[in-house]
């Protein structure tokens, strides 16, 4: 058993309270850091912001007073951009913060992607996204090269659908990281009309979670020349395509033929007959009564309600279900109708 002296106990204690000294020091300094920094970043808001204000929306000369010195005054000009790029759509605007940050922020960020911290890096990325630094393109593809997370990545694709969409096709579809439906919608939502549809020309060379991506980002964006294209899905060989195709065209609203939608009035899924019933919304009654009037008798209750809530959503559409109600004879149809027409004279 070792026993230790006296001596060399108060040494161990003497170095406990020397390290203990050195550690809050240490937090001392950092926590006058914080502050001195949030000072000069406070500071910078509360003198330029009108300036800057100004500048952005009433045309003001520029002046050289709001060119950052040192990092704090760059959150404080990242805090003022923020606000505006997310609240207001003006192009001027978002030209005047893309042409300053491309000036005078790029070096901060391009210094920034060469951390060792991760947090630090991903900022950087954000910002070159958010602020339109195309200038910092190049320092990008580089950064990639370099042993890079999934999440860097993913920024880097966001990128380059800003600043080089070829660009961004090309690496999308090479990739070797399988990104969830919600992050592709993210990308894709970004890219041009004549540059989206391109996913739609290599479908069926496309994995599933980015073929369902493709399908809900066309239906978000609401354009015209994407219908066509749901139109060749209702063919598709995979179950889940046809019905994401149909919600498609449901969430676009815009019906100019019905013979593609008559076949799922009948299909063997549940799920696609009652986008079906969804769809003949966007249908005047007279053309889609006939088989909502069978969608009314179908074995699933989800599907029963839906034809009786489209039905009952025309100018005719409670005379309708009246008439059905006194001629049919299958009863939970009759039920349905009779609920359906019932919580409409309601309201």
């Amino acid at each position: 058993m070792i026993v230790l002296s006296i001596f060399s106990l108060f040494i161990i204690i003497l170095l406990l309270f020397v390290v203990l000294f050195i550690f809050l020091m240490y937090l001392l300094v950092q926590r006058q850091r914080e502050s001195y920094f949030e000072k000069v970043r406070d500071r910078y808001l509360q003198n330029y912001s009108q300036l800057w204000y100004d500048y952005l929306f009433n045309n003001a000369l520029f002046s050289i007073v709001l060119v950052p010195r040192g990092r704090a005054q760059v959150e404080a000009i990242e805090r003022i951009f923020s606000s505006y790029l997310k609240n207001i759509r003006n192009e001027q605007v978002e030209l005047k913060i893309k042409q300053f940050s491309n000036q005078y922020l790029k070096a901060f960020y391009e210094k920034d992607l060469s951390s060792r911290r991760w947090s630090i890096r991903m900022n950087a990325l954000y910002r070159i996204a958010d602020l339109q630094i195309d200038q910092l393109l190049t320092k990008c593809q580089e950064f990639e090269k370099n042993n890079i997370t999934d999440e860097e990545h993913f920024q880097l694709l966001k990128i380059y659908s800003l600043f080089q969409p070829d660009l961004f096709m090309e690496k999308i579809k090479n990739s070797n990281v399988n990104y969830a439906e919600s992050e592709y919608r993210r990308l894709f939502v970004l890219l041009d009309d004549n540059v989206f549809i391109q996913f739609f020309h290599d479908f069926n060379s496309l994995p599933a979670n980015m073929q369902f991506a493709v399908i809900d980002t066309a239906a978000v964006k609401r354009k015209m020349e994407y219908l066509e294209e749901l139109k060749k899905l209702l063919d598709h060989d995979t179950t889940e395509i046809n019905i994401r195709a149909l919600k498609g065209f449901y969430e676009i609203g815009i019906i100019d033929e019905m013979d593609p939608f008559i076949p799922f009035v009948t299909s063997e899924m549940w799920e696609a007959r009652l986008m079906v019933a969804k769809i003949f919304r966007h249908v005047p009654l007279t053309y889609t009564y006939s088989y909502l009037e069978q969608l009314l008798q179908d074995e699933n209750w989800w599907v029963r309600s839906q034809a009786a809530k489209t039905i009952v959503e025309d100018r005719q559409g409670i005379a309708k279900l009246q008439q059905f109600i006194e001629s049919s004879n299958d009863q939970y149809a009759i039920e349905m109708a009779q609920e359906i027409a019932a919580r409409k004279e309601g309201k």
